[in-house]
């Protein structure tokens, strides 16, 4: 499994960063995610549901996604339940700092394909989703320190 992680500090407090961190948010600041949508009633904690589109890295996805993980204004994980990435999880962990709070996000992922999988994500895929996060959340703090 590769697991990527990037962090940055954005001068917002945390609970102004959390608003953001909702699922049916991400496509606004997460250039990959194009679509999400809760599919649960409720969208916060364990167990809410959304169902998302995605283009990463040339890879073209829909899939299920369930939060795994609630602890409000500090950390938010999911998981995909279907696709053609599924078993995939993002994390994003607040911190607060002064002046603001430093945002940690990790994404974890195995590529399809067997060997050719992990020839493709050593390629390219790896570079191309480190950088994908980077300008995440460069453009989530834009979002919050306008």
């Amino acid at each position: 499994m590769t697991e990527l992680t990037k962090s940055i500090e954005i001068g917002a407090l945390p609970e102004k960063v959390w608003e953001m961190l909702a699922l049916d948010r991400w496509p606004e600041w997460l250039a990959t995610m194009k679509k999400a949508e809760y599919t649960s009633k409720d969208k916060d904690g364990v167990g809410a549901t959304a169902h998302a589109i995605s283009e990463a890295a040339g890879v073209k996805d829909e899939y299920d996604a369930e939060i795994t993980e609630w602890k409000e204004n500090e950390k938010m994980s999911w998981h995909s339940t279907s696709g053609k990435l599924k078993g995939m999880s993002c994390s994003m962990s607040l911190s607060p700092i002064k002046g603001g709070t430093k945002v940690t996000f990790v994404s974890a992922y195995d590529l399809p394909y067997s060997i050719f999988g992990k020839i493709l994500d050593r390629l390219r895929v790896r570079r191309e989703l480190e950088k994908t996060m980077e300008k995440a959340l460069e453009k989530l703090k834009s979002i919050l320190e306008k």
